[in-house]
This record gives C-alpha cells, structure tokens and sequence, in this order.
C-alpha cells in the first residue's frame, strides 16, 4: 500500500462507490466551497499494489499560529470494517502530516458507533464500535466524547434515518405514526405540491428559513453560507418548495361541496328515512359544513396573501447513497396546510424514484429527553419511524505537542476574558 495525495479524478471515482459510506461533505464540490471559505484543501488516499484508490479523505487545511490545522470533515472515507487498513492509514497520516507544518488534525469519520430503534432501544444485532475508537486511541487521538448535546466546534453525532432498502412508499408509510399519517394525508388532500427551486429562487427558501430561525432561534447561517453550497454542489444540492395554489384548491374545495350538497338534498327528499340514511345525513352535514369554513378561510387568504403561498422548504444534499436533510424553514401562519410533511413525503418519494437507499433526517441532540433543547425534533422524527443512527464523534492529535499546548493555554485564556 502506498499512501499519496490523490487527484480530483481519482478521489472522485473513490468516494461515489455506493458500498462506502461517504457523506456528503466528502463529496468532490466541497473542495470548492472549502476554497471559497478561504482554505486550502489536499486530498490524501490510499493505494494498493495495482495502484487502485483504497482509501481517501478532503481535509482542509486551516492556517492556525504559522501552522495549519488539518480538518476531514466527515472523513477519512474507507472500508472502517478492515482495522488493518485503518491503521495503515493513520500511521501514514502521520507521518505525511510532520512533514507537512501541522498544528494538529481533526478527524471526525463518517462512521456508525451504534444503532438505536426509534425509541432509543439498541438493535440487538449491534455491538458499539469501540475496536475502532481504541485504534484512534492508539495512534495518539484523543476522542471529544460520546456527546448528548449539540456543539458548535462537532458536527452532529446523532442522526434519525429511514433505511429504504426492501421498502415502498406504501409499506413505509404504513410504519408512521398516526399524527405523521394523518398530516400527510391532510396535505395530499390539500393539493399541496412540491417544486424544486432554482438558483435565482433560491430567496424563497431564504424567507422562509429567517422567519424559522426566528421563532425558534436556532443557530444562523448566513446568505452567503447557503449560496456557497448552492453554487458549487450543483445537482448534489436540492432545494424542494412545498406550496398551495388557492385557485385550484378553492376550485376543488366547491367542486366537492356541490357534490356533497347534491347528494344531501337527494337523500333529504327520501320519504320514511332510515336510521342509517339519517347519519349519512348528519355526517354530510358535518363534511359541508367544514368545507364552507375551508372556503371562507381560504377565499381569504387569496384576497390578502396572493393565491400561491409558499409553505416550507428545504436545502438537501445528496451524496452516492442517501438524501440528507440539510436545513429547512415553514411559514407558521399556514400551519394547516402541513408544508412540511409534504415535503419530506415528496423527498422520500424522491428518494424510491431515484434509486437512494437511506433518507436522512440527519441531526439530533443525542439527549431523548423531555427537557431537552431538541425534543420537538425528535418527536417529529420519532413520528416517522427512524432508525436512531449515533456517530463516532470527533478525534483530535496534536502534531507540534508544544505549539498545540500553547494554543490550547491562549485559547483557554480568550474564554475566561469573554466571561
């Protein structure tokens, strides 16, 4: 085996191998958006005997004190099964990076340690990975922990993900809870539909993730943070728009009502009415009644919103296996329309049409209880059956151990002066 610093082709070619698990910051076009952030990046590999990549990883190289930190986000990507391998790379690693004025490196693989059912019950199939955890520890890594919380310094270490593998859309949703169920039946009802944006669009998603973001006051990203993704992802980079067009509705909506009338008088005018005729009265009587209401309300929204409302949306990535739910935002003010339930069916959909065998809703706190910060999120989830995916985590190796010290001392200080 020989270790190497690979070419564009060659890393490419490596990591859209379905039978890896490579994510979707491992990708080609991160290289891009990792230079418009203002880094280097090298791509270090593996290679057998017949020259074949084995092994491969985008680092970024971060100018840190004279030095460079050397980040693979979500990376190395290779066979984690083959310890052998591991070890191979990680002391090649090394050594490259001595050479090569590293402060330290940062690895945070792409690589399941356990695997939980939606209810946090550990598959009885799995045992946790630690071979793998004890080999980084080996090779002088210290691991930032198995975290329940979110951290601002890690990528999420939680995930919630459907396996799609032996599934169809029908069978899929008959393993949703009733409220997910429901919802999305309410949305398909609607006539809501699912559009995808194009760049000079890309402001509707934008809207609709600031108002998100300040409901709920999560974390921000800039315009210009989307954009960057945007513009060099490509078609890795979807951007579905879940809206209603009132027109059509409020024309399907009288349509129905007019049925449900005729039918009601009709049965109104039957003489000597039966028990059983005397509910399907009532009962459409109830149906015409909520229809009115979703007339009135609807006839509204036209006259003082416009007849197209934008409901949700969302930026996902793709990578050679799944779909992965970057970032979304939903209008509040068109709750009932179910906006985001129909967007996430209509990517699972995507997902079965296209050929991807995992849709992933991706992040989560790692802490499934009431009180936490991320609850909400979790129950939404939970809803849909996800298998709970929990992550390595982030393993850290000083390279210059006195340099790194000192960096560690000064960034301690910084702290405290800020409290």
């Amino acid at each position: 085996m020989k270790f190497t610093e690979l070419t564009v082709k060659e890393y490419e070619n490596f990591v859209q191998n379905p039978a890896l698990e490579s994510h979707y910051f491992q990708v080609k076009e991160n290289i891009a958006t990792r230079e418009n952030d203002g880094f280097q990046v090298v791509l270090l590999g593996l290679k057998d005997d017949d020259n074949q990549v084995i092994a491969a990883s985008l680092f970024s190289k971060i100018p840190t004190m004279g030095s460079y930190v050397y980040y693979s986000n979500r990376g190395p990507v290779m066979d984690y099964n083959d310890l052998g391998l591991i070890d191979f790379y990680l002391r090649e690693l090394d050594s490259y990076l001595q050479q090569h004025n590293c402060l330290y490196v940062k690895l945070d693989p792409y690589w399941i340690y356990n695997i939980y059912d939606k209810d946090i019950n550990q598959f009885p199939d799995r045992d946790k990975n630690d071979a793998l955890v004890n080999l980084f520890k080996s090779h002088g890594y210290t691991h930032h922990g198995f975290t329940t919380q979110y951290d601002s310094s890690s990528q999420v270490r939680w995930m919630g993900v459907l396996n799609l593998e032996n599934e169809t859309p029908a069978s899929l949703k008959k393993q949703f809870d009733s409220q997910r169920k429901r919802n999305v039946n309410k949305a398909i009802n609607y006539g809501v539909k699912v559009r995808f944006l194009k760049r000079d669009e890309f402001d509707q998603f934008l809207e609709l993730y600031r108002e998100t973001e300040a409901r709920t006051g999560f974390v921000s990203k800039t315009d210009e943070y989307f954009y960057n993704f945007i513009d060099n992802y490509g078609d890795k980079a979807l951007i579905p728009l879940a809206y209603i067009d009132l027109d059509e509705y409020i024309n399907n909506t009288q349509e129905s009502l007019n049925d449900k009338e005729s039918r009601r008088d009709q049965m109104m005018a039957k003489e000597n009415k039966s028990d059983k005729q005397l509910k399907k009265i009532a009962e459409l009587d109830k149906q015409i009644e909520h229809d009115k209401k979703e007339l009135l309300q609807a006839s509204e929204l036209r006259q003082t919103d416009g007849s197209v409302l934008n409901l949700a949306s969302g930026v996902y990535f793709t990578n050679a296996y799944e779909v992965n739910y970057f970032s979304g935002g939903s209008s509040e003010k068109y709750n009932q329309y179910m906006g985001p339930y129909m967007m996430h069916w209509f990517m699972i959909n995507y997902c079965f049409e296209h050929g991807y065998t995992r849709y992933n809703f991706y992040g989560l706190s790692g802490d499934f209880t009431e009180n936490s910060e991320d609850y909400g999120v979790y129950r939404f989830k939970r809803g849909f059956n996800v298998q709970i995916e929990e992550l390595i985590g982030d393993f850290y190796k000083p390279i210059k151990k006195t340099k790194y010290w000192l960096f560690n001392t000064l960034n301690k200080a910084r702290k405290k002066i800020k409290k």
